[in-house]
């Protein structure tokens, strides 16, 4: 393999990548840009977040059948999850679609309505909290951004869920084994790392002030030996 051969399979991969981790990305970045206007100092319980991500779970328990959730249709050759990048990232693009339709025809239809109502309700009481307390102590930036701001998090934070069930599938899928070598990975990123990945892409990072000290506190003398 020439230097050339070597460099485009390399940006072949990368793009694929990128692909991958651009919903990502994204929901990250609106997580971080509305973070000032939304009276938020970083920390991963947010409850807008939250919220987002139960009403998310919600599209995904309407949107994804029993039976492509079985162990042998995650895993299995030619099953329903063996899909490549182009049609993987359109699979997940019309469960975002569809996601909100899905939604409202569970609510209204589905023998089951009551469980899932209860469910958004409460992710509803949790924003709602949310938003009485910080309009109520007056928002930092004024009221239009405030409102703009937590609704983009909670939009972003609700499809980013809805694309994170499926590429956990795909990737379960694609790497087989490496998986474990991924969940080490994570295991150890949460036990040493502050914030983890998954507050990093929330935006929740909490930035660590140190306190000077104090006025009267004697400050170590080197040992001149």
């Amino acid at each position: 393999m020439d230097v050339l051969e070597f460099l485009g399979e390399v940006g072949r991969v990368a793009l694929r990548v990128f692909i991958l981790i651009a919903p990502l990305l994204a929901w990250q970045w609106i997580a971080l840009w509305g973070r000032p206007y939304r009276r938020r100092a970083g920390g991963l319980a947010d409850p807008t977040i939250l919220a987002g991500m139960m009403v998310g779970i919600g599209m995904l328990a309407v949107i994804l059948r029993p039976e492509i959730l079985s162990w042998d249709a995650i895993v299995s050759v030619g099953g329903f999850w063996d899909l490549n990048v182009a049609e993987f990232v359109e699979l997940a693009r019309r469960m975002a679609m569809h996601g909100p339709a899905a939604l409202l025809a569970a609510l209204q239809f589905d023998d089951q309505r009551r469980d899932l109502q209860a469910w958004l309700v409460l992710a509803v009481v949790l924003w709602s909290i949310r938003m009485i307390a910080v309009w109520m102590a007056g928002p930092p930036l004024g009221a239009v951004r405030f409102l703009a701001a937590e609704l983009a998090t909670l939009l972003a934070s609700a499809f980013a869920t809805v694309y994170l069930g499926p590429l956990l599938f795909w990737s379960i899928n694609r790497l087989n084994f490496w998986l474990f070598l991924v969940a080490i990975l994570l295991i150890q990123d949460y036990r040493y790392d502050e914030p983890p990945l998954f507050g990093r892409l929330v935006g929740g990072v909490r930035l660590r002030h140190h306190a000077p000290p104090h006025p009267g506190m004697a400050l170590p003398v080197p040992d001149p030996d």
